[in-house]
Order: C-alpha cells, then sequence, then structure tokens
C-alpha cells in the first residue's frame, strides 16, 4: 500500500519564522552601516563641488536604499545568479521534462505556484540545489540524475528556504554588503601604492645620498620630496580610514557571525519543511550522500566555524530523525 500523502497547504503564504525576523534584523542592522559608508564620499563629493551637503548625502543614501528592490526583480535575479555561480544556465527540454514534474508534485504538496520560480541547472560535478532572492531555484546536473524521490526531497528543501524567505534576506544582504567591499577593496589598494612608494622613497633615497653628479643630485632630490608627500599622504589617509573603519568593520564582522548562525537555523527550518511534506526519507537519503566525506574532512575552528553556514550533515540527519518522531 502506497504512503499517504500529505494534504497540500491552504496558501503559499510566507512560513515566518523567528530565523526569518532574525534575517531581516541583520539585513537592516547591514542597510544602517552601509549607509555611513555611502554617505561619506557623497559628502566628501559635495564639499569639493560646493553642493549642499546635507541634500547630497540625502540623496546618496535614498538612492542607494531604493536600488535593492530592483535587485529582487526576476531579470536581476537571473542575471546575478549567473554571475556568482558559474556554469549556470536555463534548463534544457530534456531538463524541463524532468524537474518540471518533480517541482509541479512538490509544489502540490506545499499548495505553492511553481510557475513563480526561475529555473536553472548548474554544470556541476556536485550533487548540490540552492534558492536565490525570491524567485531563483538551481539545481546541479548530479542532482538531476537523482531518483525521484530524493530529486523531490532536494526541491522540497529550497521551495521551503523559498517560502521561510530566506533567499530574500541573503541576498538583501549581500546588495548592502557592496559598499563594505569596496571601501575594503580601496584600503588595500591605498597600502599596496603606498607600500610601493615607500620603497621606491627608500630606493630613491639611497641613490641620493651617493650621488656625484649635482644636476643628478637635484633632480633626484626635487623627486624625493615628491614621493616623500605621497607616502605620508597615503599613510595618513590608510591611518584614517582604517580608524574610521574599524568599528564598522567590528559590527559587519558580528553581523556575518550572526547571519552564519541564522543561515545554520535555516537550513534546519528547509528540511522541517521537506519532512513535513513526507519527503523525510529521501532528504536523509541524499545527506547520507555526504556524511563520509564530511568525516575525512577537516572541521573549521574558530572564526570559520563561526561562519558556516550550513551545519553538519549528520546534525541534520538528526534533526530530520527527531522531526519524523514527533
Amino acid at each position: 500500500m502506497p504512503p499517504q500523502q500529505p494534504p497540500a497547504l491552504a496558501t503559499a503564504r510566507p512560513l515566518l519564522s523567528g530565523t526569518t525576523f532574525g534575517m531581516f534584523a541583520i539585513v537592516v542592522l547591514i542597510w544602517l552601516l552601509s549607509l555611513v559608508v555611502v554617505a561619506l564620499p557623497a559628502l566628501g563629493a559635495a564639499l569639493v563641488a560646493g553642493w549642499r551637503p546635507q541634500v547630497a548625502v540625502a540623496l546618496a543614501c535614498g538612492v542607494w536604499t531604493v536600488s535593492a528592490p530592483l535587485v529582487l526583480t526576476r531579470p536581476v535575479e537571473a542575471l546575478l545568479a549567473r554571475l556568482l555561480y558559474h556554469g549556470l544556465h536555463r534548463p534544457d527540454p530534456t531538463d524541463l521534462a524532468r524537474v518540471v514534474p518533480a517541482l509541479e508534485r512538490v509544489c502540490r504538496r506545499a499548495g505553492a505556484d511553481p510557475g513563480r520560480y526561475l529555473l536553472r541547472v548548474q554544470e556541476s560535478r556536485q550533487l548540490n540545489a540552492f534558492a536565490l532572492g525570491g524567485h531563483v531555484l538551481a539545481v546541479t546536473r548530479v542532482a538531476i540524475d537523482l531518483p525521484d524521490d530524493m530529486l523531490e526531497a532536494v526541491l522540497a528543501h529550497e521551495v521551503g528556504h523559498h517560502r521561510h524567505l530566506h533567499p530574500l534576506a541573503i541576498i538583501l544582504g549581500w546588495w548592502y554588503l557592496l559598499p563594505f567591499e569596496a571601501a575594503e577593496r580601496l584600503q588595500r589598494a591605498i597600502r599596496r601604492v603606498t607600500r610601493g612608494l615607500a620603497r621606491a622613497y627608500a630606493r630613491l633615497r639611497d641613490q641620493t645620498a651617493g650621488a656625484r653628479a649635482a644636476d643628478g643630485a637635484i633632480g633626484m632630490v626635487v623627486l624625493l620630496v615628491v614621493l616623500g608627500v605621497l607616502v605620508v599622504a597615503g599613510t595618513l589617509l590608510a591611518v584614517a580610514l582604517g580608524l574610521l573603519w574599524l568599528p564598522l568593520a567590528v559590527l559587519v564582522r558580528l553581523a556575518r557571525v550572526l547571519g552564519a548562525a541564522l543561515s545554520r537555523s535555516g537550513e534546519y527550518a528547509a528540511d522541517r519543511h521537506a519532512v513535513e511534506l513526507g519527503y523525510g526519507p529521501g532528504l536523509v537519503r541524499v545527506l547520507k550522500l555526504f556524511v563520509v566525506a564530511e568525516r575525512s574532512a577537516r572541521r573549521p575552528r574558530g572564526l570559520a566555524a563561526l561562519l558556516r553556514t550550513h551545519p553538519t550533515c549528520a546534525a541534520r540527519i538528526l534533526a530530520v530523525d527527531r522531526v519524523r518522531i514527533s
């Protein structure tokens, strides 16, 4: 006798949980911090150009804030998915014939609309799937070749992420972190240039000290002064940026640690969603494929452990078993 199918949910409303609210709280924190980074160059540009600083800062912060909804449009999400994940493409007719019926069965149980998802396939030799933004749902070539129950379990897990709005919070957090990435790259570039100028300054100083020709020595001294000014300016700028950046960097790293913890909680929530739809056995079979490799790999420690976005598969299997028993 085939197992009884769980009834479909009445609506496809988001499944809001403490993890979801926590993720969006982190997004709000990152957004507020990003406004500081965005406001500084706007203030500098206003002072140089003679604009009203308040207007320039308000305009820059406003434009930056409303830019996020653009990231959540389907075309932009599809573009970002291609940029962020190598080998990602639209499914061909063979892929659609395999994935669409499985997704429809999952969505029928979940009471969700399969048409809202942008299906993508990643040419990868690894078994994986991911959800991005509000629409993208991707599976690797290896996942497509799984047996029906395992493929549907993988899809149910990703649909669970979407219904809990996890990918939405993650992409917003990623977007609002971009100013910090730009600031860190600027800091590194200034340090590299300053170190290079300092080395050139030292070489020229040695050459000037040993120069015998007066004309040559004068030219070297002028160049030495110019380089010395640039080295001092670069050092002062690097120190100023470092002092300004330090409290922001601490808060951003704290937000990343908290975000990683919430991401791990989100994985358990997506697993629970799959189990509640009746895909517990298939999900366990999928997770067991990773356990051996996971046990042989080096376990992350320190900050790397805190920044893990996924719990171990062994821990997830235990959590799935608890849900199935309860």
